[in-house]
């Protein structure tokens, strides 16, 4: 199943097409792989293990439908590569900046629609309990933990969401931090309301919240969470 939607968020200029895309079976998802330019088929080859190669060839399927959504003509004929830090980059020149992030059942894809926004990151991880607990153990501090007490007294999701707001700021930033749990801190994470555009869609959004990143003296990022459908995503942009 593909979700397409359009968001504004801090930060990120016009506004932003958000894919979806529920990773069907492998079968499937090779059939419909097969439409992708010939240099993406090859990237996709080049990953042995089929969990991999099945979410590559997912993230492909969405920034393609992201981008054909953002009005880039572009986008059906020409292949999305890697750039010289192995993250996505459309292969033609004046493109959109673009994001791609998925777990094993999902993908997602974030593609500006203004080409004066430089950059854009995205994140997804599925809810799960055990997941949060090992975050708080070992990747957020107490001052964090206290932050996150506020907003989830449970600490089962917002801890997933802090992690997942620190990765797309690290996208959108080009940050080389290596192993950044201690590195990135959390100063602020307030509820807001979903900043979908439209408001019938078929996220089935829970909570949402702004937050700020903190990493040494730059000034501070933001990004947009939310939970819905099981998993919490967050986008970033400048």
């Amino acid at each position: 199943m593909m979700r397409i939607e359009r968001m504004h968020f801090e930060g990120a200029p016009g506004e932003t097409v958000l894919v979806e895309l529920t990773t069907p079976e492998s079968a499937l998802l090779a059939r419909d792989g097969a439409r992708l330019h010939e240099g993406e088929r090859t990237l996709a080859q080049s990953f042995t293990a089929p969990a991999r190669r099945d979410a590559f060839l997912a993230g492909r399927l969405a920034v393609h439908a992201g981008l054909a959504n953002a009005g880039d003509s572009r986008a059906h004929r020409m292949p999305v590569l890697r750039d010289g830090r192995g993250r996505p980059q459309p292969s033609w020149a004046d493109a959109p900046a673009i994001s791609i992030a998925h777990t094993k059942i999902r993908a997602v894809a974030a593609v500006s629609t203004v080409r004066t926004c430089k950059a854009l990151g995205v994140d997804v991880e599925e809810i799960d309990a055990h997941r949060a607990e090992a975050l708080l153990r070992m990747a957020i501090s107490p001052e964090e933990r206290k932050l996150l007490a506020e907003v989830d007294p449970q600490l089962v999701v917002a801890p997933i969401a802090l992690w997942c707001a620190r990765e797309a700021c690290v996208k959108t930033h080009g940050l080389d931090v290596g192993w950044f749990g201690s590195v990135l801190q959390v100063s602020s994470i307030q509820p807001t309301p979903p900043r979908l555009t439209d408001a019938a869609t078929g996220w089935d959004i829970e909570a949402a919240w702004n937050i700020e990143v903190r990493f040494e003296s730059r000034a501070p990022m933001h990004a947009h969470a939310w939970q819905a459908n099981g998993a919490v995503f967050a986008l970033s942009g400048r």
